[in-house]
């Protein structure tokens, strides 16, 4: 069985046409008709890099040690691709990438995670904002050769995903194919032909908004200063309306390619040899709880669309089910007919794709490990909680089958103590005590290679 892992980039679970009609996404829609969609699907860590460390290496970020963008992943410890490759697996990875470095530069082959073929970046945000208004594009393959292109990083991704699943399909042997994109990532740059389908649209704000300015600066590269000197700031910052419609064009933009890719696999003849997952690393607040960007537990943040098609198996499902980014390696291992081991984290969804189980998890765990307040969060199908990353102390409770905008707080009531104290040993369980996170000036100079007086932003 192939196996292919499509995803996007800071796309919340909200933001697909089977959730909220407002977005236009008919691929996925359909993608979702011949699968499952699950309406309860999770980022292990919302934050691009450490959500990647958990994916490759399915474990929590406790454990893997991807504790900030730019880190690397774990000596030592085998990836989905390693593992795969070691079972026969043909293994190609496009697009983003993000673990031991950032920008356009090429990715070393030994921080590539073990994959075969390879084709992508670090982290790079811009596309004909900046001076000198080019539309370069680069990619860097295997062998650490840049490939340029005049056109949109996202088109260029689908374009180079499926110039690679060809090659792939031609190897006569199964693959593990994962694609990433950046978009819908800030800044928010849609081809025209996607922002026009919701130009003048207003999209219906939820009872968890609160205005805040959606304008974030990027590192890479990094957003010129005074902000209104920047393109993006001049077209939606201070206007969170102008945003979200970009955004949705962008998540419009991952659809069409998505469709392609899919499109492909049928001409190839082997859709029904295939295992589809698509869901992004983290999700975009929008000003959920007055705040913007990821790295918080909240459904806007640590929720993510999760789409997964097996051949055969359930068809047209939504599912309440709980799944997390950290599963996919042990159901790609189970496609595979692969044993996981006492390593993982990761729990297979695979039966349940089947319709052998009507269950995934009991429970997911997310974790957010740098910053001011660090935390860790368990989600059960009634409950999410969260505590503090240094005691466990209670941050929030909520009761999510009544409450999913997350507006009660209920972890003071009386009746929270022993839902609390039984969540918190589930935690303590299954995460490990955290050291090291903050990266050495050693590490700093080579991960984040900043110029003279450069500003602050985020990735």
């Amino acid at each position: 069985m192939n196996v292919l892992v499509i995803f996007s980039d800071q796309q919340h679970k909200y933001a697909l046409g089977k959730v909220n009609p407002e977005f236009i996404t008919p691929n996925l829609d359909a993608l979702a008709e011949d699968g499952v969609l699950f309406k309860n699907g999770y980022s292990p860590n919302p934050v691009c890099g450490p959500y990647r460390g958990c994916l490759m290496t399915g474990q929590y970020t406790s454990r893997c040690g991807v504790y900030n963008n730019c880190f690397p992943l774990p000596e030592g410890v085998p990836t989905i691709a390693d593992r795969l490759k070691d079972a026969g697996y043909f293994t190609s990875y496009v697009g983003k990438w993000h673990l031991g470095g950032n920008g356009q530069g090429p990715i070393e082959r030994e921080i590539r995670g073990g994959f075969e073929d390879f084709i992508g970046y670090q982290c790079y945000n811009g596309f004909d904002v900046r001076p000198p208004y080019s539309n370069k594009v680069l990619f860097y393959d295997e062998n650490d050769e840049p490939h340029e292109f005049q056109k949109h990083r996202t088109d260029v991704t689908t374009d180079l995903a499926i110039e690679r699943l060809d090659c792939a399909a031609a190897k006569g042997k199964p693959f593990l194919m994962m694609v990433s994109y950046q978009a819908p990532h800030y800044p928010e740059q849609p081809l025209d032909e996607y922002a026009r389908l919701y130009e003048g649209k207003v999209f219906t704000k939820t009872p968890d908004y609160s205005y805040v300015d959606p304008y974030t600066p990027t590192f890479s590269p990094y957003s010129p200063r005074p902000f209104d000197g920047c393109p993006d700031y001049q077209r939606y910052g201070g206007d969170m309306d102008e945003y979200m419609r970009l955004y949705a064009g962008m998540v419009t933009q991952v659809d069409a390619g998505v469709g392609r890719i899919t499109d492909e696999l049928k001409r190839l003849n082997i859709y029904d040899d295939t295992l589809i997952i698509y869901t992004s690393d983290h999700g975009d607040m929008q000003g959920s709880h007055g705040l913007k960007n990821k790295c918080y537990p909240h459904e806007k943040s640590a929720g993510v669309p999760f789409i997964a098609r097996y051949p055969g198996g359930r068809r047209g499902v939504i599912s309440e089910q709980l799944v997390s980014g950290v599963d996919i390696l042990p159901t790609a291992l189970d496609a595979a007919g692969l044993k996981g081991d006492d390593s993982l984290d990761g729990r297979s969804f695979l039966d349940y794709l089947k319709g052998a189980s009507e269950e995934t998890n009991g429970y997911i765990i997310s974790e957010y490990v740098i910053g001011k307040e660090p935390w860790r969060m368990i989600r059960t199908p009634e409950y999410k909680l969260t505590v503090t990353m240094r005691d466990y102390s209670p941050i929030s409770l909520y009761r999510m089958t009544d409450d999913e905008w997350e507006l009660n707080d209920i972890k003071d009531e009386a009746f929270a103590k022993p839902i609390i104290e039984e969540m918190t040993q589930t935690l303590k369980a299954h995460t490990l005590e955290v050291t090291n996170a903050e990266p050495t000036p050693e590490q700093m100079a080579k991960w984040y290679p900043k110029p003279p007086s450069a500003p602050t932003g985020n990735s």
